[in-house]
C-alpha cells in the first residue's frame, strides 16, 4: 500500500509542474501581446503628431501666401516640437502648389495644397491632400 501512495505523489508533482508550465506560457503570451499593443499605440500617436505637423506647415504656407502672393518660391523650414517640417513652393500658371513634408524618426508625412488668387484678388485654395 505504501508503494501506491509514493507513486501517486510523484504523479501529482508532475501534474503540478505541467500546470505551472502552461500557466507560465499563457502569462508570457499575454505579456508579449500587451507589449506589442503598447508599441503599436506609440507608433500611431507619433504618426498622428507628424501628420498634424505637416498640416501646420501647409497652413503656415497658406497664411504666408495670403499676406504676400509673390512669395510662392523656394522653401521654408519649421520645427514643431521635435518634428522638422520642410515647405516647398512651386508656381505653375498662376497656381502655387505647396508641399509640406514633416518628419520625425522614420515617420514622414506630406500634405499638398494648391492656391491662387482669382481676378478679383480673392484667395482660393483647393486640392488639400496627403501624399503617400
Amino acid at each position: 500500500m505504501r508503494q501506491k501512495i509514493a507513486s501517486g505523489s510523484g504523479q501529482a508533482l508532475i501534474i503540478l509542474l505541467v500546470a505551472a508550465a502552461v500557466a507560465l506560457s499563457v502569462l508570457t503570451a499575454a505579456t508579449l501581446a500587451s507589449i506589442g499593443q503598447a508599441k503599436s499605440s506609440g507608433r500611431n500617436e507619433l504618426s498622428r503628431k507628424v501628420y498634424y505637423a505637416a498640416e501646420t506647415g501647409a497652413e503656415y504656407a497658406l497664411m504666408k501666401l495670403m499676406r504676400d502672393p509673390a512669395s510662392c518660391a523656394g522653401t521654408d523650414n519649421l520645427t514643431i516640437g521635435s518634428t522638422s517640417v520642410t515647405i516647398s513652393y512651386s508656381l505653375v500658371s498662376g497656381t502655387c502648389t505647396v508641399a509640406a513634408k514633416a518628419a520625425q524618426g522614420n515617420i514622414v508625412k506630406t500634405i499638398s495644397v494648391q492656391s491662387s488668387y482669382n481676378p478679383s484678388f480673392i484667395f482660393n485654395y483647393s486640392g488639400w491632400s496627403e501624399i503617400p
